[in-house]
């Protein structure tokens, strides 16, 4: 009875957990398994009564819930329909069970079993599968809200905040626009300020966690890495600023990591945008009394050498299943490789239609729904 009740007052806050009392800095976003189900609900217009069902983690495999949970996935960045599965992203929402060394295995074997059988691009039965597997086999759900990751998009307008807020002059970005990022004290400025606006940056320092998750493409364990985190510490613990930090911590430290030159990238493309913006008067009215602001002071100059640092991470796809060998850096989840629920078009199962086996499940509300035994449906009823 307990239990229900908890249930009921979930729902029934589910909506102040969006809105929510946090204090945060520009487009950060956290968010938790059950607020993304509460908004997909509203989104796919989903009856209300459904959503105490899923609040209770039962997902029954009807093709509402497989829909819904296809929307959670893009929602909360761990399903994309070009590369499918990211998995940084999602196994920031599973915890594994102490002790336990083989729910990796077990994970990627029922991904190769149920996603595999898939023959049809349904996304929406793609994801509910993949789900299925890291809800049975990985671990117990993450209640707390996790970091979500920006769109290239999202990102790119949070570096543009941060050149109008900071006043940047427009000799200085047509320097930017121009491809060259160098080093000074405005860059490194820069740096900092997108880092903390896209929740790069915290009052921890440097979260090598988020940057794991920002390159879930890409799932470089060795953002992840005791090397990467030490040497993160020493510069933090240099007393240097927190410019000159972030600055160094990019440069030193997470250098080849990940996606190549993405804060640059951003840089520039802010950059562009921002000179169009300058050609852009607003109206009148609007600007009756405000004069407008003109820098009285140029760029200041770097008054050291900046270093040149080689990249040692070769450029690849992100959907091509290329991605560079981590040997020194054990991994949590080393055996799941990313786009995974893409990429069986030559492993099939050996039988097409077994019984729902479910094997060691972790999250118990789930087993308390009595699902129907498997049919020999492979989800070509409804295509989305």
């Amino acid at each position: 009875m307990k239990q229900l009740m908890c249930v009921v007052v979930l729902a029934l806050m589910a909506p102040h957990l969006i809105a929510g009392d946090c204090d945060t800095k520009g487009v950060i976003v956290k968010k938790s398994f059950l607020q993304s189900v509460h908004d997909c609900t509203e989104y796919l217009q989903i009856p209300k009564e459904r959503l105490m069902q899923y609040m209770a983690n039962e997902f029954p495999p009807d093709d509402e819930t497989k829909c819904l949970l296809f929307c959670v996935g893009v929602d909360l960045g761990w399903w994309n329909n070009t590369c499918g599965l990211q998995v940084p992203s999602i196994v920031s929402y599973f915890q594994p069970v102490q002790g336990d060394k083989q729910y990796e295995k077990r994970t990627k074997e029922c991904l190769e079993r149920r996603v595999g059988a898939i023959e049809s691009p349904n996304s929406c039965c793609q994801a509910y599968e993949t789900f299925q597997c890291y809800f049975q086999e990985f671990g117990n759900l993450v209640t707390c809200p996790q970091y979500v990751r920006l769109t290239k998009l999202q990102a790119t307008q949070a570096a543009l905040d941060c050149l109008v807020m900071l006043r940047y002059p427009a000799d200085l970005l047509k320097v930017y626009a121009s491809g060259k990022v160098e080093d000074s004290p405005e860059t490194r400025c820069l740096y900092h300020c997108i880092d903390l606006r896209t929740g790069m940056y915290t009052p921890n320092g440097i979260s090598l966690t988020a940057f794991y998750v920002r390159d879930t493409a890409y799932n470089d364990f060795r953002y992840l890495s005791k090397e990467t985190k030490a040497c993160r510490d020493r510069i933090r613990q240099s007393g240097c600023d927190k410019c000159t930090e972030v600055y160094k911590t990019h440069r030193e430290c997470l250098n080849g990591l990940g996606e190549k030159a993405y804060t640059s990238g951003l840089i520039i493309a802010a950059s562009k945008i921002a000179l169009t913006n300058l050609g852009v008067a607003c109206a009148p009215e609007a600007c009756a009394g405000h004069p407008t602001y003109h820098p009285t002071h140029p760029p200041t100059k770097p008054t050291y050498t900046p270093k040149v640092y080689t990249t040692t991470k070769q450029p690849c796809s992100v959907c091509n299943n290329r991605y560079e060998a981590a040997k020194h850096y054990p991994s949590p989840a080393a055996s799941v490789e990313p786009a995974v629920a893409l990429s069986y078009s030559n492993r099939k199962p050996a039988t097409t239609c077994t019984k729902c086996v479910m094997g060691q499940v972790y999250n118990l509300p789930f087993v308390a729904y009595k699902a129907p035994s498997c049919s020999c449906n492979r989800c070509t009823a409804r295509q989305y």
